[in-house]
């Protein structure tokens, strides 16, 4: 089997946004610092036992799926424990809209935590943006 190429990071972050979860909300749940959270989400550092703990219930993922992309019979059935990758549109106006919702309640802060993210995630926007 193939190792997987993704990071910690990627797959936490991926989790979360399974979950319609800010990392201001995460922090609020697991007690875990907004900036420890972005900073193990890219993947300047690791997650401690304590937050590997932490995260994996709170987005109901295992810790080996966090560690290494798979689940201990991940082999045996042919599937992993990863979130969901089919989505439906509802879905995504359902998060668009609870992400707006973050941006009108949110401080400078999460403002702007929510444009760096948005930029990192879709470059080809930032610079459609920066052309007009």
């Amino acid at each position: 089997m193939e190792p997987n190429s993704e990071t910690i990071g990627a797959r936490l972050k991926r989790a979360r946004l399974a979950k319609n979860l800010t990392i201001p909300q995460v922090s609020e749940k697991t007690g875990i610092s907004k900036g420890n959270l972005s900073i193990i989400e890219n993947d300047k550092t690791k997650p401690s036992a304590d937050a590997l703990t932490l995260l994996s219930d709170l987005y109901g993922v295992s810790v080996d799926w966090i560690l290494k992309g798979e689940t201990k019979n991940q082999a045996e059935e042919g599937s992993n424990n990863s979130p969901s990758t089919t989505y439906t549109i509802k879905e995504f106006k359902f998060f668009m809209r609870e992400l707006e919702s973050v941006w009108e309640k949110g401080d400078p802060e999460t403002k702007g935590w929510i444009v760096v993210q948005l930029r990192k995630a879709f470059p080809e926007v930032e610079e459609k943006i920066k052309r007009k």
